[in-house]
């Protein structure tokens, strides 16, 4: 189950060409820059709620070394 706690909508481009739109959970940071820049989280993303078709309603694992840019949703 994932904590929604602290969630931020989030756009990011992948270095494959893939733009993905979905939900981060930023844990503790206040926004997902902060989170994104942070050396004590993770090298793996889970993005939820995606806009994939294939993905709906499941998380997609990203690695971070792969986005190219990322923009948090309004």
């Amino acid at each position: 189950m994932i904590d929604e706690s602290n969630k931020a909508k989030i756009t990011v481009h992948l270095s494959d060409g893939a733009t993905i739109k979905g939900t981060l959970n930023i844990n503790r940071y206040n926004r997902p820059a902060d989170f994104l820049n942070s050396s004590d989280t993770s090298s793996f993303l889970a993005i939820y709620d995606t806009d994939l078709p294939a993905a709906r309603e499941k998380v997609v694992i990203i690695n971070r070394e792969h986005i190219v840019w990322a923009y948090p949703e309004e």
